[in-house]
């Protein structure tokens, strides 16, 4: 695909228009458009054409990749056409709130006190959402899956160029790719999760302390994990750098810097934990390729101004959410640590020393991996699963890069390959889990599947474990909408944003 850089880009940036025009006033929102449109054109009309290694080689690579991808994301449950993880009675209410509301989405506007509205990372549903108010809950759902497709596709495709080899390769190495849950397990899970029966969900052997697989990712918060994953790939791909083949600009260079700010300040709007880990790899890019004795020389005007605003309005909407305001450091025991830093990620991250010691993606992936586990940001264990992601996916691409190598050692490619093999239990947990309830539900007879519920739902029960969810139900949608919601995680959803910057000066309404 000569285009994949520019489509990533578009695919990008779309949501956030679509953002811009539903949640900000015309009067801010028209500007913000003509800005980020301008910035959008001048990358692509200089955007090189991908001429460097292509994933896809022939008719037959390019359709196992597609049918790999298409399974992959179809036992994820995105669409609601297999098993959904408990996460998805919140993605859904999301969804569903979108269609049934104006933008933005607020529940109630009294003239003096709260003004309850929908604050989120709502970005990447803003397309599916659109085809559910022109044709439907059912439209809607078909919608989102093709657009996680798509998106599973740029990554895939990105990370092969990276990497520099087939597209199926790495959706292989994207899917099976975690750390070593099921020793964890094995040496420290007291009642759950066990190896057996093998649907469980091995993630959670270390209680509060958690670095989701990328299967995991897409099969519980698909919504921050794909688009995070695409920016990852957009700023780690070094070709971007490559001279323009645009006729117009046949001598000209636009810097990979420019490409880099953008997909962090996107990353942010999608995903602002997950982008949070990605800041000190956007710092070495930014290191890497600038001239400092004339560091604006490169640095484009327009781009630099559509990423702060960028950057400015999904942090002025996503602070006036005070759900996060608990921040600060957690104790975690010496043991519990060194068990956790090691089977997540860790040991993997040790043995790529010989080869990498001098990458400082290296170095700033074995200093985030022990330092996240220490952070406290908001309730519960979401800052240390989602600001992993970027050092995860890093971690991914280093040894995708060893293993991806003819000159890798033969000694240390064993190694890699046997911590993958161990690794690669816990998506395929994840994997068999959906496939066993999803024909468990099929199976049943109609008047044996359990009915929607009816009525107004103001808590929803904490998951349990996960296999025994939802029992006879294939869908997690108890939540018919977020307005009635009065449980504490719902607090992560809506706001009193009254007194917000967002809501007093840039708010539609």
């Amino acid at each position: 695909m000569k285009h994949l850089h520019r489509i990533s880009i578009l695919y990008l940036v779309l949501p956030f228009f679509l953002f811009a025009l539903g949640w900000l006033r015309l009067s801010i929102a028209i500007p913000i458009a003509i800005i980020i449109l301008w910035a959008v054109w001048k990358l692509l009309t200089h955007s090189p054409l991908t001429t460097h290694h292509s994933p896809l080689t022939t008719y037959h690579s390019a359709f196992y990749f597609l049918l790999i991808t298409f399974l992959w994301l179809l036992l994820s449950g995105i669409g609601g056409y297999a098993f959904q993880n408990w996460d998805h009675h919140w993605r859904n209410a999301v969804l569903r709130d979108l269609i049934a509301y104006d933008f933005p989405v607020i529940y109630s506007a009294p003239e003096k006190g709260a003004i309850q509205m929908l604050v989120y990372y709502v970005g990447y549903f803003l397309p599916a959402a659109w085809f559910g108010k022109l044709l439907g809950w059912q439209a809607a759902n078909f919608a989102l899956f093709l657009w996680t497709w798509l998106g599973v596709i740029l990554v895939t495709l990105n990370l092969g160029k990276i990497l520099k080899t087939s597209a199926t390769k790495t959706a292989l190495l994207l899917i099976l790719f975690s750390g070593l849950d099921a020793l964890g397990v094995l040496l420290f899970a007291k009642d759950y999760p066990t190896l057996l029966p093998p649907i469980q969900h091995l993630e959670i052997w270390s209680g509060n302390l958690q670095y989701s697989s990328f299967t995991t990712q897409l099969f519980w918060v698909f919504n921050q994990a794909v688009p995070a994953w695409l920016c990852i790939t957009l700023l780690a791909d070094q070709s971007a750098n490559s001279q323009s083949t645009n006729p117009q600009f046949p001598n000209s260079q636009f810097p990979i810097t420019n490409y880099q700010l953008l997909s962090f300040s996107l990353a942010f709007f999608f995903a602002p934990l997950a982008a949070i880990g990605l800041f000190p790899y956007l710092l070495i890019e930014i290191f890497k390729h600038t001239d400092f004795k004339s560091p604006f020389k490169n640095l484009r005007m327009d781009i630099l101004l559509a990423s702060g605003i960028i950057l400015l309005v999904s942090f002025l909407y996503f602070s006036s959410n005070t759900a996060a305001q608990e921040r600060g450091l957690q104790s975690v025991a010496l043991r519990d640590f060194l068990a956790f830093f090691l089977l997540e990620g860790g040991l993997l991250w040790l043995a790529l020393a010989p080869l990498k010691w001098r990458d400082p993606r290296w170095m700033v992936t074995g200093l985030l991996l022990a330092v996240i586990p220490f952070v406290q940001f908001g309730s519960g264990r979401d800052f240390v699963m989602r600001a992993s992601i970027a050092p995860l996916f890093y971690l991914m691409i280093m040894t995708g890069e060893a293993i991806f190598s003819k000159t890798t050692p033969r000694l240390l490619l064993l190694t890699l390959y046997l911590f993958l093999a161990l690794g690669s239990l816990t998506p395929l947990y994840e994997i068999n889990r959906s496939v066993y309830r999803t024909y468990e539900y099929y199976s049943l007879e109609p008047t044996q599947r359990a009915q929607p519920t009816l009525g107004e739902v103001t808590h929803l029960e904490q998951p349990g474990v996960p296999e025994y969810e939802h029992p006879n139900a294939l869908v997690a949608d108890e939540i018919h909408t977020l307005k009635f919601m009065e449980d504490k995680l719902s607090k992560n959803f809506i706001a009193n944003a009254r007194q917000s910057l967002y809501y007093r000066y840039l708010s539609s309404r």
